[in-house]
């Protein structure tokens, strides 16, 4: 087994960055893109056997990787992307410690397709976190990931959306896992945009494979959002949780759809779509669906759409809270879902990003 300590790592590139003259600080994320600074982390990680490269470069360099576990997990990487990454952790390699990626549209009415391939191969482990966001009002984004999970590999997946009103997003993921892998995927979006559809389908193959998903969904401004997330349990003794928190502000609409298969014995999957509504013109619809072919299964789900209670928002003013403040410490707690799930050093950008978002209610 090797463990890859990640801040090593970082450190030893930011170095070699700074030494080709290149301004580069540390906060509370570290951003990369197509750098000095993404190069040299790319080459330090390849002294573990971790690739960690532009998909373009990995169509390039390594194009039977990319075709073997394409086909695996049931995806089609185009030649014409023009960005996104390879990540690869070898069998029993583990990076406890997140990898950043940022992708960001700089130019008006530009339609960036992006490619993601993330491997983690048998035993191997890896946090990944993703930024994608907009730098202009309008433009589009296409994305595409796939995702392999050898038998005991580990996943976590942060997603963080920061688009512009006028920027249209379509996004697709498919991941496969096998005996005994684990998948945590976390997902926020922070601003209005003009549409959004948003797919997941999660194939947990193997015998024992866990996925769990948790999103937090800010409709705002006059954003049209479909999101939906299926998973098949295909493997005995699997099991899937897909969890929804859904804000309809102003007037957005949103549809979030979940769905669990069963096709395996001894497996078990739940389902929570929860919405609050905090404008009279904002729309939520929530569609849990259930479906199985066998008895040796436990499915459940539970959905709901409503308002602030006036009792809490009463309860909170009695307190010495003005009202403002107690709805945003309602749309606080709502919101808060998966802190427990995330790595330490990512859960303090969550809960700054979940701030930011119940200020905002105010």
């Amino acid at each position: 087994m090797v463990e890859v300590n990640m801040e090593e790592v970082v450190r030893k590139a930011l170095e070699k960055a700074s030494s080709l003259g290149l301004e580069v600080q540390r906060g509370g994320s570290f951003l990369l893109d197509e750098t000095v600074i993404f190069k040299t982390l790319s080459n330090e990680l390849r002294k573990y056997d971790i690739l960690y490269l532009d998909i373009r470069e990995a169509l390039s360099n390594y194009r039977d990787l990319v075709e073997e576990y394409s086909r695996k997990i049931g995806v089609k990487i185009s030649e014409k992307v023009s960005g996104g990454v390879l990540l690869y952790i070898p069998e029993n390699v583990k990076v406890r410690d997140p990898i950043f990626t940022c992708f960001a549209i700089s130019k008006p009415g530009f339609t960036q397709k992006i490619a993601n391939l993330y491997i983690v191969e048998d035993g191997g482990e890896a946090v990944a976190a993703k930024g994608c966001l907009a730098y202009v009002w309008e433009g589009a984004h296409v994305g595409l990931t796939g995702v392999y999970l050898g038998k005991g590999a580990k996943l976590v997946s942060v997603m963080l959306h920061n688009w512009m009103p006028k920027v249209a997003v379509s996004a697709y993921t498919k991941v496969l896992a096998l005996n005994d892998a684990e998948l945590y995927e976390y997902y926020i979006n922070l601003t209005s945009l003009y549409k959004i559809r948003f797919l997941v389908d999660i194939l947990l193959k193997g015998e024992g494979a866990k996925a769990k998903s948790d999103m937090v969904i800010i409709g705002k401004g006059t954003s049209d959002m479909t999101y939906e997330v299926n998973a098949k349990l295909l493997g005995e003794n699997s099991s899937a949780e897909l969890r929804s928190r859904i804000l309809g502000r102003e007037n957005s609409k949103v549809v979030a759809k979940a769905s669990i298969t069963a096709s395996a014995s001894e497996t078990r999957g739940h389902i929570e779509c929860h919405g609050l509504l905090l404008s009279r013109n904002a729309k939520i619809a929530t569609i849990p669906k259930l479906h199985s072919s066998i008895p040796e299964t436990t499915l459940t789900h539970e959905a709901s759409i409503g308002r602030i209670s006036k009792d809490a928002l009463d309860y909170l003013i009695a307190k010495g809270f003005t009202e403002e403040e107690a709805v945003s410490i309602i749309v606080r707690g709502f919101i808060e879902i998966g802190l427990d799930r995330i790595p330490a050093k990512l859960r303090g950008l969550i809960v700054k990003t979940i701030n930011a978002v119940a200020k905002s209610s105010m």
